[in-house]
Parts: structure tokens; sequence; C-alpha cells
């Protein structure tokens, strides 16, 4: 009896072995689904994102990510089984995101290879400060702005406004502003930051006025209010040099574009 205990426990030890080795996967790939391999790359990429999301790595986390890249490839292969993918709308979605991704590709690569220097950041805080004038009597403003197309309804907004209504209200219901929904809040602003003639109304309007004339500009027709006045305390280059590295970034992003635009032939 107790031989034939030892032979079965042996048995199932061999076949527990045997599925373990069925189990196991290729080097580089976290899971096989209808034949189909979820790459180590891919959950790296996953666990990556949400770290830097305030995630902590770790069994769980990864657990939850492999199952939904299970789940997703299970839905792509089901969406490819029937047809889906091969929808006038499915090909236009599939050429927009490939498009974004080698945009996303060439810029990225740009940048490391064309990075803000230190010397390009301080040459930017030393241009800014001195646009400033002289930092013991800048002055900058809280400045709002309603912006609409026709300059009839501006006349009415600041015939409005001169009766008494509330200049936030009528940025919400008029404005075609981004920050309406602010009360067309613009925030702090320095004159040597904005056009000249802007800039002109601006450092003439005391705190609570508004533009008696509506402005046209390129974007057009805009009523402005100053909200509050108070002098300018210029930041140091240590507090500035983060904020002035990705504006110049951004201003890089766009030279790729202009070299290449000089170079096409472009029919429109």
């Amino acid at each position: 009896m107790l031989k034939k205990m030892m032979v079965l426990l042996w048995l199932l030890s061999m076949s527990v072995c045997a599925l373990a080795a069925d189990s196991q996967l290729p080097k580089g790939v976290v899971a096989i689904v209808n034949g189909v391999n979820i790459p180590q790359g891919l959950m790296d990429i996953n666990v990556k994102m949400n770290v830097e999301r305030g995630q902590k790595d770790g069994p769980e986390l990864r657990k939850i990510i492999l199952d939904e890249l299970i789940a997703r490839e299970l839905f792509a292969q089901e969406a490819v089984k029937q047809g889906l993918d091969k929808t006038a709308q499915a090909q236009e979605q599939f050429a927009l995101v490939r498009q974004n991704f080698l945009v996303d590709l060439l810029i990225n690569d740009y940048l490391s290879k064309n990075d803000v220097k230190e010397e390009e950041v301080r040459a930017e805080y030393d241009r800014q400060v001195a646009a400033i004038g002289d930092p013991a009597s800048a002055m900058e403003y809280s400045v709002r702005h309603i912006v609409v197309t026709k300059e009839a309804d501006a006349k009415k907004i600041v015939a409005a406004l001169k009766k008494g209504e509330s200049f936030e209200k009528l940025a919400k219901e008029k404005s075609l502003d981004q920050n309406k929904e602010r009360g067309g809040l613009v925030g702090w602003v320095l004159p040597s930051q904005m056009p000249p003639a802007i800039a002109n109304v601006i450092q003439n309007l005391n705190k609570d006025g508004f533009t008696q004339t509506p402005l046209q500009t390129n974007v057009g027709w805009i009523i402005i209010k100053v909200d509050d006045v108070r002098p300018y305390k210029v930041p140091s280059y240590e507090d500035s040099k983060n904020q002035l590295k990705l504006t110049l970034m951004q201003a890089k992003k766009a030279e790729p574009l202009k070299k290449l635009k000089e170079s096409a032939k472009i029919v429109q």
C-alpha cells in the first residue's frame, strides 16, 4: 500500500513538472494569447507610465497590467476577426494614430540631438529681464479680457459694463476665448509680454478699470479689464530656469517643420 502511494505521489509530481514546463514562456514574453506574444517591453512601458503617475511598482501592479494587456489583445483579435479593422473609418483612424506617433518620434529625436543648453536658458532669462526695463519701477497687471468676432457685439458689451454688469459674467456668456469659464481671466502679465497696443492700454487702466472702446486684434475684438496692479518682483534665475527651458523647447519643436517646409513641394 505504501509502495503504491509513493508511486502515485511520484506520478503526480511528474505531472506538475510537466505542466510547469508547458507553461514556460519564451524569453522576453509575458503572455501568449491565441498564439500571439505579448512582449516584456510592452509590460515595461505600461509599468513605467503607471509609476510616473504615482503607482508603486510590484507584483500587484504588474498582475493588473498583465490582465489588462491580455484583455486588450483578446479585444483586438476579436475586432480583426469581425473585420472591424477593414472599415474606412478604422483605416482613417489607424492613419492618424500612425501619423501622430511618427511626428512624436521625429520631434523627440530632434530634441534629444538639439537639447536646450544652459547658456541658452541663461541668455533667455537675461533677455526677459532686460525687456522689463527698470525692475524697481516695473509693474504687473492682473488682466481679464472678452473676445468676440464683431465690433458691434463688442460695443454692446462695453455698454453693458458701463451700466454696471459683471465683467466675469459677460465673459462667461459672450467671450469666444478658452478662458471664458474663468471669467476671462488671463492672469498676471507684464506690459513687455503683450503686443505694444495692448500693453499701452493696460498701463493706462487703473485697478478695476476696463477699456471704453473695443480693440481690434488678429483674434477678434477684445475688451480688457485690469483687476489689480502690483510692483513686479523679478524672479531669480534658479526659480525661472525650468519654465524657461520648457518655453525654449517648445520653440525648438518648430525648427524641424520650418526646415521641412523650406525643402518640400506643397500644393494647396
